[in-house]
C-alpha cells in the first residue's frame, strides 16, 4: 500500500515534532511543508525531502498532499483549516480547535460543506493512562461519579514564549477541559472562574498566570479545573498534572508528573517525557506518534476518529465561558455547542 502524503502547515515548535513523527510512520510520508518563512519552511522541507510552499492555496493547486496537519497558533486555525476542509482534504489540527467558539463552529461547518474530515489533536486521547481512566468510569468501576478535578501547571518559560498570543486556558487548560468531561462522562454546563496575573505582567507579558474554575456538570456532579504557566523554570518536570474522579464506589486518580525516569545531572533532577513525544532509537514515539498513526489509518479506512468534532467544540465552548467568567466575575453558562 502506498504511503499517504502528509503536509505540515506551520513549521514551528509543534510542527517540528509532527514532522519528526511523520518521518517514523510506515503508512505516511512528509510531502510538503507550508510556512510563510521561506528560511524555516525550506530548511524543514529539505530535512525530510519534502517541498516547501509559502501558501496553502499554492500547495492545494499543486496537489502537494493527500492530507494536512495544521500546527499554527490557535488564532490562525480558522481560515487555514476551513480552506483545506472546503477543498475536501482531511485535516488534523492542533488543539485547541480554535480560539473562540464562533471560529470553531465555522470550522465544523466547513467540514460538512467541503467533505474533508477533521480531527482535533487532543493528545491525551492517545495517552494510555487517560484512556484507561475513561474506560474504567464507563465500565462502572467507580460507580456514579460525584465530583472530579483536572488540571496542570507548566513552567513560566511557556508563558513568556507565548507572549500573550494565547490564553492559558486555550493553550494549556484545554487538555483538562476535555479530560474532565471525557473521563467523567458529563458536560460542563456552567463555570465560575478566577484568574491570577502577577508573574506574567512582571515579566512584561500580558497574560494571566493561572485560572481556577468551579464547574456545574450535566449529571449533577461538581467539577474543578485549574491550569497555569507559573512553575519555576528549574522544576524537574514541565508537566505538573493530575486528574481525579470520585465515585459512589471508587476513585480514578491520575498523577502524570513522573513518567518513571529520573535523571540527576549537574546537581539537579529532571523527569524526562516518556510518553507524549519521547525520542526512542532516533524516532519520535509515544502519544504524538499514535495520534498521527490513528489519523492516517482512520482516513484510509473511513473509520471514526477517537475524538469527534462535537467533543472538540464542547471544549472550546467551556473555555469561552471560563474567559467570560474571569472578566465578569460572575458564573457564566456554557454556550450551546451542538448547533
Amino acid at each position: 500500500m502506498s504511503r499517504m502524503r502528509l503536509a505540515i502547515v506551520g513549521a514551528g515548535f509543534m510542527g517540528q515534532f509532527h514532522a519528526q513523527a511523520i518521518a517514523g510512520l510506515e503508512t505516511a510520508t512528509l510531502s510538503a511543508v507550508v510556512d510563510l518563512s521561506a528560511e524555516l519552511g525550506r530548511k524543514t522541507a529539505d530535512q525530510y525531502g519534502a517541498r516547501h510552499f509559502s501558501d496553502i492555496q499554492v500547495a492545494l493547486a499543486a496537489d502537494a498532499a493527500d492530507a494536512y496537519v495544521v500546527a499554527l497558533p490557535d488564532t490562525l486555525h480558522q481560515d487555514v483549516t476551513c480552506a483545506l476542509l472546503e477543498a475536501g482534504k482531511p485535516v488534523l489540527v492542533e488543539k485547541p480547535m480554535a480560539h473562540t467558539l464562533q471560529a470553531a463552529q465555522a470550522m465544523a461547518a466547513a467540514e460538512k460543506k467541503g467533505g474533508g474530515r477533521l480531527l482535533v489533536a487532543h493528545i491525551l486521547r492517545h495517552d494510555p493512562r487517560y484512556v484507561q481512566a475513561a474506560e474504567a468510569v464507563r465500565a462502572g468501576k467507580i460507580g456514579d461519579p460525584i465530583h472530579a478535578s483536572s488540571g496542570r501547571f507548566t513552567v513560566r518559560d511557556i508563558g513568556t514564549r507565548m507572549n500573550g498570543s494565547s490564553s492559558v486556558c486555550f493553550y494549556l487548560g484545554v487538555h483538562d477541559v476535555d479530560a474532565l468531561q471525557w473521563i467523567s462522562g458529563a458536560d460542563v454546563t456552567r463555570v465560575y472562574s478566577r484568574a491570577v496575573s502577577k508573574l506574567m505582567p512582571s515579566l512584561g507579558v500580558q497574560s494571566e498566570d493561572a485560572i481556577f474554575t468551579t464547574c456545574d456538570m450535566s449529571n449533577g456532579m461538581v467539577g474543578q479545573l485549574y491550569f497555569g504557566w507559573s512553575l519555576p523554570s528549574d522544576i524537574p518536570t514541565g508537566i505538573w498534572a493530575r486528574t481525579e474522579v470520585i465515585g459512589t464506589k471508587g476513585v480514578v486518580d491520575l498523577d502524570v508528573r513522573d513518567h518513571g525516569l529520573r535523571v540527576l545531572s549537574s546537581g539537579a533532577w529532571s523527569l524526562p517525557d516518556g510518553l507524549h513525544w519521547p525520542t526512542v532509537n532516533g524516532r519520535i514515539m509515544g502519544d504524538l506518534y499514535e495520534e498521527l498513526r490513528h489519523f492516517v489509518q482512520a482516513v484510509r479506512e473511513d473509520k471514526p476518529f477517537v475524538m469527534s468534532v462535537p467533543e472538540a467544540l464542547r471544549a472550546v465552548a467551556v473555555n469561552d465561558a471560563i474567559r467570560r467568567s474571569v472578566v465578569s466575575g460572575q458564573p457564566e453558562a456554557v454556550a450551546d455547542w451542538r448547533g
